[in-house]
């Protein structure tokens, strides 16, 4: 399921993390890259808690969030390794700034939790067209979207 596209985006979120390496390694290098980016917008979103980055063969949700049961002040953020390798980087960045609405909602209203609050809450770290971008794949990749989780009109 891998396109050219799909090879230039991982090039591209390999070259970020300045990693060179066998496609064996391609899979840790990518979740690095990802965690990297995880770091940079929980810090700029004043996040308490912890966010690890794990790519999983399969999740129901292809991308989701959710507390770790292990560890109370950390959220593990779980990613579909081939929705992963369909996204170009500004997709990714859209999908985790999503996801960590999910966390800031989770840290500041724990009853809130909503797909349209989310989304708020990630239009803060992208725009607009790169949030519809990665629902557009997503939708695509999964055919799981649902009306509840679209972008929110200005």
């Amino acid at each position: 399921m891998h396109s050219a596209a799909t090879g230039a985006a991982l090039f591209v979120l390999l070259s970020l993390a300045g990693v060179e390496s066998p496609a064996a390694d391609a899979t840790t290098a990518a979740a690095e890259s990802v965690q990297g980016l995880v770091d940079q917008y929980r810090d700029t979103l004043g996040l308490s808690p912890s966010v690890r980055v794990v790519l999983v063969d399969e999740n129901p949700r292809v991308v989701s969030v959710a507390r770790d049961l292990e560890a109370p002040d950390t959220f593990v953020l779980a990613f579909e390794r081939a929705f992963l390798d369909e996204l170009t980087p500004a997709e990714v960045r859209a999908v985790v700034a999503h996801e960590l609405g999910h966390v800031w909602i989770f840290d500041n209203h724990p009853y809130l939790q909503t797909e349209q609050l989310a989304n708020e809450v990630a239009l803060r770290l992208v725009t607009r067209e790169e949030l519809a971008s990665a629902y557009r794949k997503l939708h695509m990749v999964s055919g799981r979207l649902s009306a509840a989780s679209r972008v929110p009109r200005p």
